[in-house]
């Protein structure tokens, strides 16, 4: 099927950190992902963590470097609490001795079978089990999926990338045509083409930011795209929209159809560029955004961005914000600056809890008329539209665009996420210390406790990643 699981950088690292902690001397050890699952594609879904349990030593009935047996209420508290009363389905973890490549053993095959049956024949909605195992530095493994009726499995294949960047991957071209229109790419590393031509990119906000990112990223391989934007061009739109017409406003064309426009000169074949002319608040949207490898929100208020990252948060989605701010000081001198920002993906900080958005604007942005009137005349909403200018636009966009090209050749660490300011006209970039961001207590991506009812006491380590 080519399924996916995709553990976020953040998840792995603290899951990774529990399982060495619960090691007894050289001892194999043990951890459970409880995931929810997405579907990309008819025959392909994503496995996504959502809780994570790592059991203490006290948890084992028999722990060595050969085999490991867990308290059997201990187990039985994992399976009410996580399986029975909810929709998850289970990866399930362990560590062999050595730091080779681990390979399953017939024990692990036999034990995993059996586990795979019982939860189909006990559990009402029937959960899928994945099966992992690794070295015992839990830096090299793979993982399995198991049929319902636990007679045989298929490899499943594991990212905890940012991006789904899968090394395996050859460089492949369709015909001489586009080898050439990539030949002065190839720089980039072997597989790169490949990777940008089976990303998929949900752009929400197709205006004067989205339709210059949408032609450079385009341009730059990415063929595969969701177009969400409710909106009509207009006059206003031409100073800031390339090759976007006058005859386009006065049509009164959709952005997004005017930006699937814009890739479909670049690739006339072999593209796929659905235009959806909705608003984010559309709940038809989100099959689209589960789907998605990458979010990039470009819109010019607080409150679509805000229903952008609680989607990304929800499904466990890469984004990037793109935005641009102009304001005129005292002496007519003005202030302009550009902001690319990426949180992280797996929690820590969002956009909200960095004080990216500010929710107070968003909530006034989508209030009744009386009291949007209210809260404008009191000096809360501006009556004149945000200034823009086509160069500062595509500061942002190129700049954005730069920024995924080095994420997917591995030259940014993308794990904690990254906020980063252009000033102009003092141009000055400024790199945000993200480690100010982290909100733990955050309502939209803190971290939660776990309920506490475990009848063995506190004898395990987990984490809400909702």
């Amino acid at each position: 099927m080519g399924s996916i699981v995709q553990i976020p950088p953040i998840i792995w690292l603290a899951f990774r950190q529990a399982m060495l902690q619960g090691k007894k001397d050289n001892s194999e050890v043990i951890g459970f992902l409880f995931c929810e699952r997405y579907l990309i594609s008819k025959k392909k879904m994503r496995y996504i963590p959502k809780v994570w349990i790592v059991p203490d030593k006290d948890c084992y009935e028999y722990q060595s470097n050969q085999a490991l047996v867990l308290k059997q209420d201990f187990h039985l508290y994992l399976l009410k609490t996580y399986v029975f009363q909810s929709d998850y389905h289970i990866i399930h973890i362990h560590t062999h001795e050595g730091q080779e490549i681990p390979e399953f053993s017939p024990i692990d095959d036999q034990y995993e079978s059996q586990y795979a049956q019982f939860l189909t024949n006990y559990c009402p909605h029937k959960p899928r089990l994945i099966s992992g195992v690794f070295n015992e530095s839990l830096e090299k493994g793979k993982f399995k999926i198991w049929q319902r009726n636990g007679e045989d499995s298929e490899a499943i294949i594991y990212q905890k990338e940012w991006l789904p960047v899968n090394s395996s991957l050859k460089e492949e071209y369709e015909n001489t045509e586009t080898k050439l229109r990539f030949h002065r790419q190839q720089m980039f590393g072997q597989g790169f083409q490949h990777q940008l031509a089976q990303l998929n990119v949900t752009l929400i906000g197709c205006g004067g930011i989205g339709s210059i990112f949408a032609e450079l990223l385009g341009r730059l391989g990415v063929k595969k795209w969701t177009l969400i934007d409710p909106d009509q061009l207009d006059i206003t739109n031409l100073n800031r929209m390339p090759s976007a017409t006058l005859k386009m406003a006065e049509q009164k064309w959709y952005k997004v159809h005017y930006v699937k426009g814009l890739l479909k000169k670049i690739y006339p074949t072999g593209s796929q560029v659905k235009a959806l002319p909705m608003s984010i608040q559309d709940t038809s949207i989100i099959p689209e955004i589960k789907s998605s490898d990458l979010i990039v929100v470009a819109t010019d208020n607080h409150y679509s961005r805000q229903l952008a990252q609680e989607l990304a948060i929800a499904y466990m989605r890469p984004l990037v914000c793109l935005g641009t701010h102009i304001e005129v000081r005292e002496e007519n001198q003005p202030r302009m600056y550009t902001r690319i920002t990426i949180p992280p993906l797996g929690g820590n900080w969002c956009l909200m809890c960095g004080n990216i958005i500010n929710l107070q604007q968003a909530s006034l942005e989508v209030a009744p008329s009386d009291i949007h009137e209210l809260a404008s005349q009191r000096g809360y909403l501006q009556d004149v539209e945000t200034p823009s200018v086509f160069w500062l636009n595509g500061i942002c966009a190129s700049t954005a665009v730069g920024m995924i090209q080095e994420i997917i050749t591995g030259f940014i660490d993308i794990s904690q996420g990254l906020d980063w300011i252009y000033e102009f006209s003092t141009s000055n970039w400024l790199k945000t210390d993200v480690s100010y961001l982290n909100t733990p207590d955050c309502y939209f991506c803190g971290e939660k406790i776990l309920p506490q009812e475990n009848p063995l006491s506190s004898l395990m380590i987990g984490s809400d990643c909702s």
